[in-house]
Formats: C-alpha cells, sequence, structure tokens
C-alpha cells in the first residue's frame, strides 16, 4: 500500500462520520515520529466522557462499574490502602486524600479499571466512530475521601485513661473520579501484523475482508510510513475526568 493511499484513510473517516477517528489519525500523521506512546505528545481535547458513553456499548460497562462499585470491591480496597501508605496518611488521627486532577497523579493513583472492546468485540462488533478512534480502551477509576484511625482507651496509673491507636483504620470514600485512557499506536507483539479493514477510497467505505474491495490495511503499514516520512507519532489519550460524590455505603475498614 502507498504512503498516499494511507493519508487519506482520515477522509473516508469523515465521509461516513467518525470525525474523533479522524482527528487522532491525524494527529498521527502530523506528530513526530515515535515508537512509544508514553514519550509521545499526549491528547485530551478530542476524547470526551460524554462522547463515548453515546456509545451502548460502552454505557454498559460504565454502568455495570458503577452498580458493581468497584471502587469498593476487595482488590480496590488494596491499593487504596497501598495509595494511603504512598502518600503517609495512615497516621493517627484524620488525614484526607483528594481526587487527583493532573494526569501524571491520575496515572499514579488509580486503583481499578475496565476494558472496552475485547477480541470479540474487535471481530464483530460495530464499525464505528468509536472503534475507529478507540479500538480497545479501559475506563480507570481514582477515588478521594479521609482516612481515620481508630482510637481505643488505655488506663493509665493515675489520671484519665489516654486514647491510643489501635491498628484499625476506617477510609470513607467521598468522591470517585473515572477517566478514559488509551494508547494510540500501531505496534505489535514480535511476528504478528494486526488487520485493520479493508478500505475503499473510491466508494468511502471501510468493510472487515475484501468483499467491501479497496486495499487490506495493517498495522505494519502505518510503520513503514512512520520510517519513510520521519511523521507519525505514537501517543497516549485521555478524557476528562467525571466526578461522582458519594455519601451512603461508602466506608471500610482495615487493620494495618
Amino acid at each position: 500500500m502507498s504512503d498516499l493511499d494511507i493519508t487519506k484513510i482520515p477522509g473516508v473517516m469523515r465521509s461516513n462520520n467518525w470525525q474523533k477517528g479522524a482527528r487522532l489519525m491525524d494527529k498521527w500523521f502530523s506528530d513526530p515520529a515515535n515508537t512509544v506512546p508514553a514519550n509521545g505528545i499526549t491528547s485530551t481535547d478530542i476524547i470526551t466522557m460524554d462522547w463515548v458513553l453515546g456509545f451502548s456499548r460502552a454505557r454498559q460497562v460504565y454502568d455495570t462499574l458503577i452498580a458493581e462499585r468497584i471502587w469498593l470491591n476487595d482488590a480496590a480496597r488494596k491499593e487504596i490502602v497501598k495509595l494511603l501508605a504512598r502518600k503517609n496518611a495512615l497516621g493517627n488521627g484524620q488525614q484526607r486524600f483528594r481526587l487527583p486532577r493532573m494526569l501524571q497523579a491520575m496515572e499514579n493513583e488509580a486503583i481499578q479499571f475496565r476494558v472496552i472492546g475485547g477480541n470479540m468485540d474487535m471481530l464483530i462488533g460495530p464499525m464505528d466512530d468509536l472503534r475507529a478512534a478507540l479500538g480497545n480502551f479501559t475506563f480507570r477509576v481514582v477515588v478521594g475521601g479521609f482516612v481515620e484511625a481508630e482510637m481505643t482507651e488505655k488506663k493509665v496509673a493515675s489520671g484519665p485513661a489516654l486514647k491510643v491507636p489501635n491498628g484499625n483504620y476506617s477510609v470513607t470514600i467521598e468522591e470517585v473520579g473515572i477517566y478514559i485512557k488509551d494508547s494510540y499506536d500501531f505496534n505489535d507483539p514480535t511476528g504478528k501484523d494486526q488487520d485493520l479493514g479493508n478500505w475503499n477510497f473510491e466508494s468511502n467505505s471501510v468493510g472487515r475482508t475484501g468483499m467491501n474491495g479497496g486495499t487490506s490495511v495493517h498495522n505494519s503499514d502505518f510503520r513503514k510510513w512512520r520510517t519513510a516520512n520521519g511523521k507519525g507519532g505514537d501517543f497516549f489519550i485521555y478524557s476528562d475526568l467525571r466526578i461522582l460524590r458519594q455519601s451512603v455505603n461508602n466506608t471500610f475498614i482495615f487493620k494495618r
């Protein structure tokens, strides 16, 4: 496949009203050559939670993780305890931990995630703007609230009893933040070359097989284009942070 051909793909996306997918691919073509998404130019202004949740398969996963309150399951609690230890928040008295807002803090403090778009979805799921933009991606969860050391009265020889920590802590989650992260790249495991569909530039259509006509496109076509042109930068995608306030059944206790 020629270089000129793959640069036409965003145009096909726009013809199908896949505006987000087109913008992200335009960004990849224009960014400096880069094969490590973490070293790329991060995208934070294209993908929004509102837009993603307009797709039923994403909304279903989102609604389920909220219904299951995954920020309070056993795995999440273990991650929260580790987070509080890293923050040196497990002292005496009450310590507040804020919901992170900066990207690096969000990444360091995410305590749960859910994946959208497994292998079956990639094989038989809808061909739409969500697929064009993100493919497989994750909802990631961060939390904010306070932790408090439980105190026990200890009798002394003279004077009033002293209150001393008994080793238990109560954690109250006041806010839950949910955001999207994805890696926009064309990397493959050794010996693999992901099929990206058949793109027909005459009919402005795309399909999974040659029955659509056009040309079969693979990850390697983008890697070759990058080598030839000195552009084509892999990068991470982040959405905005959706905040859910918590007021009931939002406390757990652990022993250090």
